[in-house]
């Protein structure tokens, strides 16, 4: 089916980023220097953050910070001033940043797990991957948050990976959780080809971002679990004049149990499926206000 003027006009200013999210990554290519993370020493840092840390503040060079394969159980922040990072794994099948963090956790919680620098117990903070700096890319590593992965009948927000600054790129990425797995909090991002997993809002945010032939998987229990559909997205778009939309081009939404495609979260919520396979977990009436009260 031909899309119509009106979706031709609503997808056509987010469809422009693609040329700036092409020219971004294109740039990420001639880095100035690399620099391992292997968990078995066999690199310059075990930790991820680590190496985040080594890049100096204000970097103007791309960097890259290579990840060998290996699950890395840690928290990672890259802060707004270490721009220019390009964070590349061995494969989203073979290497992961993994941490359980909830919103309910208590800051003793987090102080056991070794976190000195903890900004309390919001959704946000519950994030595995936080990157708040411009101009990053990220390449073939996965990014998971385990903490609803065993029970599911009482869900807790649990980010996988926040996404706060403008112009990033994920290729080859994937995002594994619940309830909020994706925060596509705020910024012009591009995803590529990659895999999102969740049950209940699991792309949520002010973001103004094109998911490229992704792939969606809902988590959410099949019948006869007493559970509701869930939400694949929660967009939070606030006045008529903001910028922010989600597109989806392409790819496919699939899984278990039954989904909205969406729940607005502010008035002005503007999220567009085009030419994207979907199964019948989607209930067909495709969308239902914020507070609606299914989980």
């Amino acid at each position: 089916m031909q899309p119509s003027r009106h979706d031709q006009l609503l997808l056509l200013p987010l469809l422009l980023l693609l040329g700036v999210f092409i020219a971004t990554s294109s740039a990420a290519a001639p880095v100035s220097r690399t620099i391992t993370v292997d968990h078995q020493g066999g690199g310059d840092f075990t930790l991820v953050q680590s190496a985040v840390n080594s890049v100096p503040d204000g970097n103007r060079d791309w960097i890259k910070i290579h990840v060998n394969a290996g699950s890395y159980e840690e928290k990672v922040t890259i802060p707004s001033q270490k721009q220019f990072i390009v964070l590349e794994g061995d494969g989203s099948w073979n290497t992961e940043i993994t941490f359980a963090g909830h919103a309910h956790a208590s800051i003793d919680e987090l102080l056991n797990h070794g976190y000195s620098d903890v900004g309390g117990s919001a959704t946000f903070d519950s994030s595995t991957f936080i990157v708040l700096a411009d101009n990053f890319v990220a390449r073939s590593i996965s990014f998971r948050n385990t903490y609803n992965k065993y029970d599911k009948s009482k869900p807790v927000q649990a980010v996988a990976a926040l996404i706060g600054g403008d112009r990033s790129a994920f290729y080859d990425c994937a995002f594994y959780g619940f309830q909020d797995t994706l925060c596509d909090l705020k910024g012009r991002h591009y995803f590529h080809h990659c895999y999102v997993r969740g049950g209940v809002d699991f792309i949520f945010g002010y973001g103004q971002s094109i998911y490229d032939n992704c792939t969606l998987e809902s988590n959410m229990p099949p019948p006869p679990s007493p559970q509701q559909p869930g939400w694949v997205t929660a967009h939070a778009r606030v006045t008529d004049a903001d910028p922010g939309g989600l597109v989806f081009k392409g790819g496919s939404l699939l899984g278990s149990g039954q989904q909205y495609l969406g729940r607005a979260w502010n008035q002005f919520a503007t999220v567009v499926f085009y030419q994207v396979s979907m199964t019948n977990i989607v209930v067909p009436q495709g969308w239902q206000p914020w507070n609606s009260p299914n989980v």
